[in-house]
C-alpha cells in the first residue's frame, strides 16, 4: 500500500508516471512560467522539451484564454479556490490549437505557497501531428527541489491516465484514482491482485513478448490490449512503462512503473476507417453495371494466379465470354434494355462458374473474363459451354441476332501451365484467338484453343 512506502518510492512513483506518460502534461508556475513539462508535451504542440523547462507560458497559449488562466492563478494567490477544470488551447508550433485543460491543485503546498497549475493535453491523436522526437526519458535523474513530491502527487491525482506499480510478476501495488472513471474500480479493489487477470483472453499473447523486451531494455514497449471493466466490460488501454530498481539488489525488489490511457475511442475510428478502406477497395474492384469484378481487379487477380500455378506447376485457364451482335441488341433496344442484358448474363455465368475460387470480371462492354484456377482444358471447356447454355435459358429476345432469335454467346477457351519464359498475356491471347474462331464457325459456341 502507498502509506507504507518511503517518500523516496512515492516521489520516483509520481516522477515516473509523469515523465512516461504518452498524454501531454506540463505544470504552470505562479511566477507564469512552465514548471515541469513531460517529453509527450513536447512532441504534441511541436517544441524540444528543453526549448518549454522555465519559459513564459503565456506565448503558447491561445490569446483569448490567457485572461482566464491568469485570473485562476490570482484566486489561487489570494487563497480563493478553484473547483472547475478549465479547458482552453495551446498554440502549436505550426499554429494550429489543441485543446487542454487546466486544473488547479486540490491543496497548497506544505510551505503555504500555491501548487502550480496542472496542464493536460486532451486531444490523444495530438502525438502523431509532428515527426519532432520527444528527448530522451530519463531513467536515473531524480526529481529534485521543495515540492518535488506535490507537484507529482498532484499529476497522480488529476492526471485522467492511470498510473500504477507492479512487481515483475504483474501484481499491482498501486493503482491512481482515475481507475474509478476509466474502469469502476476503487484503487483498493485491485491492489494485490494480477493485472494479467484483468486483460482479455486474445490480448494475453501479447505479455511475454513484452516481457521478453524488458530483459533487454528497461523501458516496456507501447502495448494495446483490452482490460475488463468492473460491470464486465472492455476498453482498450495503452500503455508505457519501465522497470526500476536494481535486479542485483535483492533488499530492494523490482518494479514496473506503468502509465496508460483509454484509447477505445481511437480503437473505435481506426475500426471504422478499417471497414471504410475496405468498402472502398470494394466498390474500387467491382464494376458497377454488373456487380462482377472490374478490369482493374482482374489484371491484380490474373497476375496472382499465373504466380501460384507457375509455383506449384498446376493448370490455369481462361475463357473470354462475347454476348452475339450486342451491338445490334443496343441498337434495337436500347442502351436501358442492353444494360439489363449485361446484368442477367452476368447472373447466369455466375450460376455456371461456382467454385470459390473461380473469378468473373467484365473486360470491356459486352466481352467478359473467367480465371479458372487448377483446371485443365476440357474442364474449362465444360464451364465454357455450361456459361454459354445459361445464357442462351435466359431467352432473352434478340431481333438483331444473326444466329438465334435470343441472346446468345459466344465463348473461347485456353489452358496452360504457366512457366517463367512465358508472359501470363499469352494465355489471354491463346483465349482470345479460340473467341475468334468461335464467331468464324457460327457463334453461339464455346471454342478451345489449339495450335493447329
Amino acid at each position: 500500500m502507498v502509506d507504507q512506502w518511503t517518500d523516496t518510492e512515492q516521489t520516483q512513483l509520481y516522477f515516473s508516471a509523469f515523465r512516461l506518460s504518452a498524454n501531454g502534461m506540463a505544470f504552470f508556475s505562479e511566477e507564469g512560467l512552465f514548471l515541469r513539462v513531460n517529453p509527450a508535451f513536447g512532441k504534441q504542440i511541436g517544441y524540444p522539451e528543453e526549448a518549454l523547462n522555465d519559459m513564459p507560458w503565456e506565448p503558447f497559449i491561445h490569446p483569448d484564454d490567457r485572461k482566464p488562466i491568469r485570473r485562476i492563478m490570482k484566486d489561487l494567490a489570494n487563497g480563493t479556490p478553484v473547483f472547475q477544470p478549465f479547458e482552453g488551447r495551446l498554440i502549436r508550433r505550426d499554429g494550429t490549437p489543441v485543446r487542454c485543460s487546466v486544473t488547479a491543485p486540490v491543496a497548497p503546498w506544505s510551505n503555504g505557497l500555491p501548487a502550480p497549475l496542472f496542464v493536460q493535453i486532451l486531444e490523444s491523436d495530438a502525438q502523431s501531428r509532428f515527426a519532432t522526437p520527444a528527448p530522451e526519458r530519463e531513467t536515473t535523474r531524480e526529481p529534485v527541489g521543495i515540492g518535488s513530491d506535490s507537484l507529482y502527487r498532484t499529476l497522480v491525482e488529476q492526471c485522467t491516465d492511470v498510473v500504477s506499480m507492479h512487481d515483475l510478476s504483474g501484481r499491482i501495488l498501486h493503482i491512481s484514482p482515475s481507475c474509478r472513471v476509466l474502469l469502476g474500480y476503487e484503487p483498493e479493489d485491485l491492489i494485490g491482485t494480477s493485472a494479467f487477470d484483468l486483460l482479455h483472453p486474445e490480448d494475453l499473447v501479447k505479455i511475454p513478448g513484452a516481457i521478453s523486451a524488458m530483459e533487454t531494455a528497461p523501458e516496456l514497449p507501447l502495448i494495446s490490449y483490452r482490460i475488463r471493466t468492473k460491470n464486465g466490460g472492455y476498453v482498450w488501454f495503452e500503455t508505457s512503462g519501465r522497470i526500476t530498481g536494481d535486479e542485483h539488489d535483492l533488499e530492494n525488489e523490482q518494479t514496473v512503473i506503468c502509465t496508460s490511457r483509454d484509447i477505445s475511442l481511437r480503437k473505435q475510428t481506426e475500426q471504422q476507417l478499417k471497414k471504410t478502406n475496405e468498402l472502398l477497395q470494394k466498390i474500387s474492384s467491382i464494376d458497377a453495371l454488373t456487380g462482377l469484378a472490374n478490369r482493374r481487379f482482374f489484371d491484380e487477380r490474373f497476375a496472382k494466379e499465373w504466380r501460384h500455378a507457375m509455383r506449384f506447376s498446376t493448370p490455369l485457364s481462361v475463357i473470354l465470354l462475347d454476348i452475339d451482335y450486342f451491338k445490334r441488341y443496343n441498337d434495337t433496344y436500347g442502351h436501358h434494355d442492353g444494360d439489363a442484358c449485361l446484368k442477367y448474363a452476368a447472373e447466369a455465368m455466375r450460376r455456371a462458374a461456382k467454385r470459390p475460387g473461380d473469378m468473373i470480371a467484365r473486360y470491356g462492354g459486352e466481352e467478359f473474363v473467367i480465371v479458372l484456377p487448377v483446371t485443365d482444358g476440357p474442364g474449362a471447356l465444360h464451364v465454357a459451354e455450361r456459361m454459354r447454355s445459361e445464357v442462351e435459358q435466359l431467352r432473352i429476345p434478340h431481333r438483331g441476332s444473326a444466329v438465334s432469335s435470343f441472346v446468345t454467346a459466344s465463348l473461347g477457351v485456353a489452358t496452360m501451365i504457366p512457366v517463367r519464359d512465358v508472359s501470363p498475356r499469352e494465355l489471354i491471347i491463346h483465349a482470345d484467338k479460340a473467341l475468334y474462331r468461335a464467331k468464324q464457325e457460327g457463334r453461339n459456341r464455346a471454342v478451345a484453343y489449339s495450335d493447329e
